[in-house]
């Protein structure tokens, strides 16, 4: 994981002084290569071992170590500039989202962990079911991909109501894989189901954008997108676009995975849809 994604990762669990050093660094990233560790600390008014301490945090030896790598990432164009959107213009709004958007899924690509990728299609292909956890912003990344599922035959659960993903996730079985969705990975409703059906034995995977959130305890294969650190931080439309993009992937490599079976499957189903399509008059 590069150095910037990795920092935004963390954010969410970092002590608020530790924040006011990873804000300067977000937000002025090329600076750093300028500074040494105790100008930094001038800078963002804080101590030497704060800076030290948020260095390590992140896995570095120490502020020389990480400002190597800081480097590194930057020259190799992952760094994201601050919202620079043009509130007054539909144009400036329009170049600004697409551009945040675009620059969140090659952020998200240079970070994809494909060893999990691979886990998560064999376990897909394997689960006897497949039960979908989400709440909130989440639901409708989940429901996606549930919709993709059940088109190529797959038996998947997903429900919006919150009580009726309990009682699924404390009915699951060894047999089953839960998978659940959170931006944040701390969603409390989500975290209680996939902690429920692991205990039930079901095999589990989290989508999140935190490394360190609690949805990762409970979940024997992680996928992760890169946060953006923003404006609409809480929203956060990039990353729920990545999110989307990294399911595509796994469900792709299902569909390869599965050849000609999955492929008869589509076509049928795709069929049954057909038959409710209105037909256009021609003129």
């Amino acid at each position: 994981m590069n150095t910037l994604t990795m920092i935004k990762s963390c954010y969410p669990d970092i002590t608020p002084a530790e924040r006011g050093i990873a804000d300067y660094i977000l937000e002025k990233p090329e600076q750093i290569y300028k500074l040494n560790i105790k100008e930094l600390a001038a800078r963002v008014k804080v101590s030497l071992p704060t800076v030290f301490r948020f260095t390590r945090r992140l896995g570095f030896q120490g502020f020389k170590d990480f400002k190597v790598a800081l480097i590194r990432d930057i020259s190799v164009g992952l760094y994201l500039s601050p919202d620079a959107m043009d509130s007054g213009s539909v144009e400036g709004v329009a170049h600004g989202m697409f551009e945040n958007e675009i620059a969140n899924l090659r952020e998200t690509l240079a970070n994809v962990d494909y060893a999990s990728i691979r886990k998560a299609v064999t376990a897909i292909g394997k689960a006897r079911r497949i039960l979908l956890f989400a709440v909130s912003s989440s639901v409708p990344i989940a429901f996606d991909f549930y919709w993709k599922l059940c088109l190529a035959g797959f038996t998947c659960f997903h429900h919006t109501d919150v009580y009726i993903q309990k009682m699924t996730a404390r009915n699951a079985t060894p047999a089953d894989l839960a998978i659940g969705v959170s931006f944040s990975g701390d969603s409390r409703e989500v975290v209680e189901c996939m902690r429920a059906a692991k205990e039930n034995g079901a095999r589990t995977i989290c989508l999140t954008s935190f490394i360190n959130s609690s949805i990762t305890r409970f979940a024997d294969i992680k996928l992760f997108t890169a946060p953006v650190k923003s404006l609409h931080q809480k929203i956060d439309i990039p990353s729920r676009m990545a999110q989307i993009a990294i399911l595509d992937v796994v469900y792709m490599l299902v569909l390869l995975k599965g050849g000609e079976r999955l492929g008869v499957n589509i076509s049928k189903t795709e069929e049954e849809l057909l038959k409710g399509r209105l037909s256009r008059k021609k003129p």
